[in-house]
């Protein structure tokens, strides 16, 4: 058996590059749609988005510098794991457009133990998941362009994708579907834009309200994912023989890589890189048999294979 786990490096190489799909972009386009009023319609209005985010920001930087703690009582290591890991990758104050996408939502946890009643930590609930993950998703959506990528795909990278076995994508677009055409079976582990949650919301916003997982911390991804098949897990804990990674940073999504070191199955892993730290960086994260048998690749040269 082979299979593919796949992700925004995809998108990005074919989707205009990281200046149409990268983070910043993202991030500029949440910007961009706020200040647009985009989201009245939701009751969702420019004054009150636009000071949700600032608070997020102003967050987000007291936690670069150190400037914020958490109660004792609240506290837990994982956390303290990624503030310290926050602090060393931002070095100067942040705009909304330098933070991770994912980083943001650290501002509403530490708002969150930080909040004084049940009314303060429901309000924070609700920024994270009824403000920031809709807009972000709406951003990645980019008005539906992001489904369109595929018709830049080369026959050559079709051809390529229907001969795995299974391909597991942690894209919430429907490219590789559409690539594919039922030959090979594809699963988004952190949902899909036509999964939707919500009937009521009008159709060209339902996007916003998919089945995305969108979180910093990687066990409510590995809680998430547990709690309903429809992202995959039970197939993905099922791989056998090789795994291809491509387009998938080696610092991101720790549960995956966890579960891939705990499948005895797995004989094998090609890892594709952009840097070659990168390289180094994955072996820190795949264990077991597969983190053993690790083949490094460049990504750039896999993809001048399709020009």
């Amino acid at each position: 058996m082979r299979s593919l786990i796949v992700g925004n490096g995809l998108d990005i190489q074919y989707g205009g590059g990281a200046s149409e799909c990268g983070n910043r972009a993202i991030m500029n386009r949440v910007i961009c749609n706020v200040q647009n009023n985009k989201y009245a319609e939701l009751g969702m209005f420019k004054k009150d988005l636009q000071e949700t985010l600032d608070i997020c920001v102003e967050t987000f930087n007291k936690i670069v510098k150190n400037k914020v703690g958490i109660p004792i009582e609240n506290d837990y290591v994982f956390l303290q794991m990624e503030l310290d890991r926050v602090r060393r990758f931002y070095t100067q104050k942040c705009e909304l457009s330098d933070i991770g996408l994912e980083d943001l939502f650290l501002s509403t946890e530490v708002l969150y133990l930080n909040s004084q009643s049940d009314d303060e930590r429901k309000l924070c609930e609700n920024v994270k998941n009824s403000i920031l993950q809709p807009l972000i998703l709406d951003a990645i959506y980019n008005d539906g362009k992001v489904n369109e990528i595929y018709k830049s795909f080369p026959k050559t990278l079709i051809d390529y994708l229907i001969k795995y076995d299974a391909i597991f994508t942690l894209n919430y677009d429907t490219n590789i579907e559409e690539v594919v055409m039922g030959k090979v079976p594809v699963y988004h582990l952190h949902g899909c834009f036509s999964d939707y949650k919500e009937d009521i919301i009008p159709d060209r916003f339902k996007h916003m309200y998919c089945n995305g997982i969108m979180t910093w911390y990687w066990l409510e991804k590995y809680e998430k994912e547990e709690k309903n098949n429809e992202y995959g897990i039970n197939d993905f804990e099922k791989m056998s023989g090789v795994v291809d990674i491509i387009g998938v940073s080696p610092c991101n999504d720790e549960q995956l890589y966890l579960r891939l070191s705990k499948n005895n199955k797995l004989t094998g892993c090609n890892y594709y890189y952009v840097e070659r730290s990168e390289a180094m960086e994955i072996r820190r994260h795949l264990k077991g048999i597969v983190g053993n048998h690790i083949t490094d690749r460049n990504v750039m040269k896999f993809w001048n294979k399709f020009k």
